[in-house]
């Protein structure tokens, strides 16, 4: 919301809980007013049915005594004016409106000399004639000239005699007095309670976001130095700001890696280039120091660009290692044949086989399935075909092996060349190292550090044995 876009998190909070503490204490404030409100015109109905009750009973009484003559109804009058005049201990009685008409709606008697005569409409008195007992809101005029609302009961009261309609109605402002006070209690209690509530919110809030506010101090407080400080996460409580804080902690541990990353790249570049721009430099000076023949000439340059080769293809090794650092390289998975892929290796493979006069052997099941990325499985069995070709024995062999475990799929690349010693296995992975025993061969070190960026992209792993008797022996 726009509102809150500049609002600190803490006035957020305390806005929406004050809202929304408005809107339910509102509600039930409507709720309890309606509620009341019908039970004060359920009461008022009570009275009036009380009052009228009384006065049906009293008419049929008389009229059970008296037959209808010209002095029984006469008398008749005085004696209902006595009725409707007996006052009552109840409050709200005691404005009471009590009538007595005919049938027709003409007025026999009745007790609020200050109101004109209430004027029957057709249709209300059809429904009295009807229903015998109804209940309506009427408003009759005062001798002043102003309307007055009333509740008003109307009763048809069949006797032996004389029939009569009995009508009894209370002032609804008169009925509606407890109403209005409760409502005044409400509109005045309800803005002072939901201030205590705001105030408590804000202190409930700010507490609960101390720690929120001691984290944000330590994330200002932090600089590239720092990033090995981790946060210590169990000093803030089990809430969610302590999993922020472990969460920060990887970001930072990632920052601290992709740091170490970039760093180890410069330190790397910096290393490996430093021998062949040396030997650039050292053959170009002693070319410029005099004169050469064109054959010298040749010599010196396709030296330098043997060296230039050389840091190519380090820096595109080393390119290639960053990106597989930085989870930059997409995998492709499939399901293909494992015998298929390692078979469509060999020509490439062939030609620097027989020149190390080197075979080759494959046994693998045709029916073998891998899902996985099929290229960058390749990649890495070409660099471990390329390693073992290199430094097996001449006229020995490089066996490749397939085969499936209960969890796994492995391939095996095996060797009977230089033995890697035991000292020296645990390095084998690493950027740049290289064998003692291997030194006499070309090579830059960072084949293998590939082969296992390769398989561990893919939830892979890859480990090497080597013996005297057994030869080496590189498996994914």
């Amino acid at each position: 919301m726009n509102f809150f876009r500049n609002k600190s998190i803490r006035f957020a909070l305390t806005f929406q809980l004050t809202a929304f503490l408005f809107v339910i204490l509102t509600l039930f404030a409507a709720l309890i007013l309606q509620r009341f409100q019908n039970n004060l015109d359920a009461d008022a109905d009570v009275l009036l049915r009380s009052k009228i009750e009384g006065l049906e009973d009293s008419i049929n009484v008389y009229w059970d005594v008296y037959r209808r003559t010209r002095a029984a109804e006469e008398n008749f009058l005085q004696v209902a004016r006595d009725w409707i005049a007996t006052g009552s201990s109840n409050s709200l009685m005691s404005g009471l409106l009590v009538s007595i008409y005919r049938p027709d709606g003409r007025l026999v008697a009745d007790n609020r000399r200050d109101l004109n005569d209430f004027k029957f409409p057709k249709e209300l008195l059809r429904r009295i004639w009807k229903k015998k007992l109804v209940y309506e809101n009427t408003t009759i005029t005062n001798f002043i000239g102003f309307q007055v609302r009333f509740r008003s009961c109307f009763v048809y009261v069949e006797s032996r005699q004389q029939n009569y309609i009995i009508h009894t109605a209370l002032e609804i402002k008169k009925i509606e007095e407890p109403l209005a006070q409760l409502q005044l209690v409400v509109f005045l209690l309800l803005p002072l309670f939901l201030v205590v509530a705001a105030f408590l919110e804000w202190l409930l809030v700010r507490r609960s976001l101390g720690s929120l506010v001691r984290f944000m101090d330590e994330v200002r407080g932090m600089d590239v130095v720092r990033l090995r400080d981790p946060f210590h996460a169990e000093k803030f409580p089990e809430t969610e700001i302590q999993d922020l804080a472990k969460t920060f902690n990887t970001l930072l541990a990632r920052i601290e890696g992709a740091f170490v990353q970039q760093r180890r790249v410069f330190e790397d570049l910096s290393h490996q280039m430093k021998t062949p721009l040396a030997v650039m430099r050292g053959e170009l000076e002693v070319a410029l120091k005099k004169r050469r023949t064109l054959a010298e000439y040749r010599e010196i340059l396709a030296s330098n660009l043997e060296e230039a080769e050389r840091m190519s293809a380090i820096v595109e090794n080393l390119l290639k290692l960053a990106r597989f650092d930085a989870q930059e390289m997409r995998l492709e998975k499939t399901t293909f044949k494992v015998r298929d892929a390692v078979m469509e290796l060999l020509p490439q493979m062939e030609k620097l086989a027989s020149s190390r006069e080197v075979g080759l052997e494959v046994f693998c099941s045709d029916d073998l399935l891998l899902n996985a990325d099929r290229f960058k499985i390749q990649q890495s069995l070409l660099n471990l075909l390329d390693n073992a070709i290199k430094y097996a024995r001449p006229r020995t062999v490089v066996t490749i092996r397939c085969y499936e475990t209960e969890t796994e799929v492995c391939l095996t690349v095996h060797d009977d060349g230089s033995v890697i010693p035991r000292d020296e296995i645990g390095q084998v992975f690493e950027r740049f190292w290289r064998s003692k025993s291997t030194m006499k061969e070309k090579g830059y070190g960072l084949g293998l550090s590939i082969v296992k960026a390769l398989v561990e992209m893919q939830n892979g792993q890859v480990s090497v044995k080597s013996s005297a008797k057994a030869g080496t022996e590189f498996t994914l």
